[in-house]
């Protein structure tokens, strides 16, 4: 994936809460947390680099990620997530990722106390200039910097169950399969992604929470470090996390994530390589 500078977002922190992980969270990928009616959630991440289900972003460089959450109702959240490293140059002498911004909209409806279906809206903007590509809002075609995720995320932690789970597809925008050279449109893949994990409550009070994440189908190539035409182990990793009490609204996790991307293909790898490591820290207000 690729996506808005959010400069402009950031005088918002003190007034809002977070997203990528959790529920009523906005989540990029997992979630599930208590959510208050009419309340906004907001959380600013920093981070060492910026890695998404097994793949690298804007190459080895300091990001920041800002997210909001919304509770509409109950049942109903809306949301926003963003995250860029300030680096003008989209690609680096040897043509790898190296400037990255990007800005999603997300809209969740939780039916239970353990399912959120969530539609999330990617915009990944090149930072400069390129050839053949269409940074124009609302483009979903084969030339745009746009596509939408539905995700079905399932988290048992109100039952006293610490597993989570998350199942994703690609329902529209730059998520194309072609027939051949000469197939100019292209045909919408669905590329899918399954993520399984569990959360242990570890001695000091940390927290350890392994995932194993995979993509099925992805001929479309929208997972760039992945294999293309067989299932994909892209997200083996461990999480260890553990919270920093600051005041009585203010909390601060600092988190240490390793990741493994597992695809058989080495050159899909390139030049990044297999294993990441991502240190990071959220600051919170509630």
């Amino acid at each position: 994936m690729r996506k808005i500078v959010f400069s402009s977002l950031i005088a918002l922190k003190f007034s809002l809460i977070f997203g990528q992980v959790s529920e009523n969270e906005i989540s990029k990928d997992s979630s599930t947390i208590e959510s208050v009616k009419g309340k906004w959630d907001m959380n600013l991440d920093i981070a060492s680099r910026y890695i998404w289900r097994g793949q690298s972003w804007g190459g080895d460089y300091p990001v920041l990620q800002l997210y909001g959450n919304y509770n509409v109702s109950e049942k109903f959240s809306l949301g926003f997530w963003t995250t860029s490293n300030f680096k003008k140059e989209y690609y680096d002498k040897n043509g790898a990722s190296k400037g990255y911004q990007e800005l999603d909209f997300v809209l969740n409806y939780s039916p239970t106390d353990y399912l959120t279906v969530s539609l999330q809206d990617y915009y990944w903007p090149s930072t400069d200039r390129q050839e053949g590509v269409s940074n124009d809002f609302f483009n979903f075609g084969n030339d745009g910097s746009q596509s939408v995720d539905l995700q079905f995320l399932f988290d048992f932690s109100e039952r006293e169950i610490p597993l989570w789970a998350t199942l994703s597809t690609l329902i529209a925008g730059n998520d194309f399969r072609y027939k051949d050279e000469n197939d100019e449109k292209g045909k919408q893949n669905f590329t899918t992604y399954i993520e399984f994990g569990y959360t242990y409550e570890a001695p000091l009070k940390t927290e350890l929470a392994p995932v194993i994440g995979f993509v099925i189908n992805n001929k479309a190539k929208y997972y760039t470090y992945a294999d293309y035409d067989q299932p994909s182990f892209v997200n083996l990793g461990c999480k260890l996390s553990r919270d920093f009490e600051l005041g009585k609204h203010l909390t601060m996790p600092v988190w240490l994530n390793y990741t493994y991307n597992a695809a058989s293909h080495s050159a899909n790898l390139e030049p990044f390589g297999k294993q990441f490591l991502v240190v990071g820290t959220t600051l919170t207000y509630e």
